[in-house]
């Protein structure tokens, strides 16, 4: 398996199979577009499975969310698995209040998420 770790879309390995890649510090009308992007860029290179890191976000609005929701979409349509890493108490408390956390798959860490999402 080929894990591809990034800040930015998935460059380093165009055939990774996973990929990996940070949100930034704040998921907001700003910086949304780019994160959703970059999961759009993920599975048009055909990953099977996306892990956004969200260790370092410490905030995330109404835009943000719906960036998640949006990668997520996306990924079910192409049959991609996805899941948040170690978001922050801030980001789980406004995930569950939301009922994202019903939609969207959280791991406390990469480690977590592969051992339960691949074969």
């Amino acid at each position: 398996m080929t894990v591809t770790r990034s800040q930015n879309p998935m460059t380093a390995d165009p055939g990774a199979r996973t990929g990996v890649f940070a949100a930034p510090a704040e998921l907001d009308l700003i910086t949304a577009d780019g994160l959703d992007e970059q999961g759009r860029d993920a599975i048009g290179r055909h990953a099977r499975l996306l892990l956004l890191d969200l260790t370092g976000l410490s905030f995330c609005d109404a835009r943000g969310l719906g960036a998640l929701v949006r990668i997520a979409n996306n990924a079910d349509v192409a049959r991609c698995r996805y899941a948040l890493i170690a978001p922050q108490s801030a980001v789980v408390k406004t995930l569950r209040i939301t009922g994202l956390s019903r939609r969207l798959p959280t791991f406390a860490s990469i480690r977590d998420a592969l051992a339960h999402l691949t074969p």
